[in-house]
Formats: C-alpha cells, sequence, structure tokens
C-alpha cells in the first residue's frame, strides 16, 4: 500500500497550536476497528454488516406471506357464504343473525319472508341470514324462484 498523509497537531507551553502535515512510512492496512469490536486475527477482514434494506426483506416476505394467507382465507368463506346463499329455497330452515329462527316462505331479490310461526312472517334482508339450519326438502339443484316486487 501506498504511503499515508497524515496533520500532526502539537501545542506549545504557551498555548499556541501548530499543525504538521507528514507521511507515514509504515503502511496502513484496510481493517479498521469500531469501537466495542474485538480486532480480526491473523490479519482477516471481517465481512461488512448487512444493509438495512437486506436485514428488512425476510420481514417483508413474512408480511407478504400473511397477507397472502388472509386473502385466500377471505375468499374461501366469501364463496362459502355464496353457495349457502344460493342454496336457500323456500322451506329452508335458517337462522338470523339476530337469533331468530324460521322457515322461508318467500325469496325475493333483496329480501326473504320468514315464516316465524302460524300467520306470522317477517321480512327479511339476505345479509341477515346467518347460518342453514335445514335445507328445504326436494330442494336439489333448483334455481330460487325469485319474485319481483
Amino acid at each position: 500500500m501506498a504511503n499515508t498523509p497524515f496533520v500532526v497537531f502539537a501545542q506549545d507551553a504557551n498555548g499556541s497550536v501548530s499543525a504538521t502535515s507528514a507521511v507515514s512510512p509504515v503502511e496502513t492496512t484496510a481493517t479498521t476497528v469500531q469501537a466495542g469490536e474485538a480486532a480480526p486475527e491473523n490479519g482477516q477482514q471481517q465481512a461488512p454488516p448487512p444493509s438495512a434494506n437486506m436485514m428488512m426483506v425476510p420481514l417483508i416476505i413474512v408480511i407478504a406471506v400473511m397477507i397472502a394467507i388472509s386473502i385466500r382465507t377471505s375468499s374461501k368463506e366469501k364463496k362459502k357464504r355464496e353457495e349457502m346463499m344460493n342454496s336457500i329455497r323456500k322451506g329452508t330452515k335458517i337462522m338470523t343473525s339476530g337469533g331468530i329462527i324460521g322457515e322461508i316462505a318467500e325469496v325475493q331479490k333483496d329480501q326473504f319472508m320468514l315464516k316465524v310461526a302460524n300467520n306470522v312472517q317477517i321480512a327479511i334482508s339476505r345479509s341477515a341470514v346467518a347460518q342453514v339450519i335445514q335445507p328445504a326438502a326436494g330442494a336439489d339443484d333448483k334455481k330460487a324462484e325469485v319474485t319481483k316486487k
């Protein structure tokens, strides 16, 4: 390696400071040791620490996997709910999100007429259906008859 220039500062007894530049006759090594680190053994250089960007790659991968799993689970639940809603026919016994149990008396475009007792029917929204308790008898792959009102 080439000789390295350096500057020497000296202070006199009077308090004045003088600077002298010189060239070091001793070869220097490219290895630097930071405070708190051990010096490398046998003149070997240490590998540089990973950059901040490289340290974030595993974190980004984990977050991407979590998002993918969440989206997949959400789409499965949406598909299952859609199949349940398509299976509702006249005569299907359901439970609403409010806990009301009844039998579908009429299927309309955006709501159902739910028979909860003799001569008692209530209109409920399609989104209020929590679960199908008992499918309609004889509702094998028939399309729901939708009445327009």
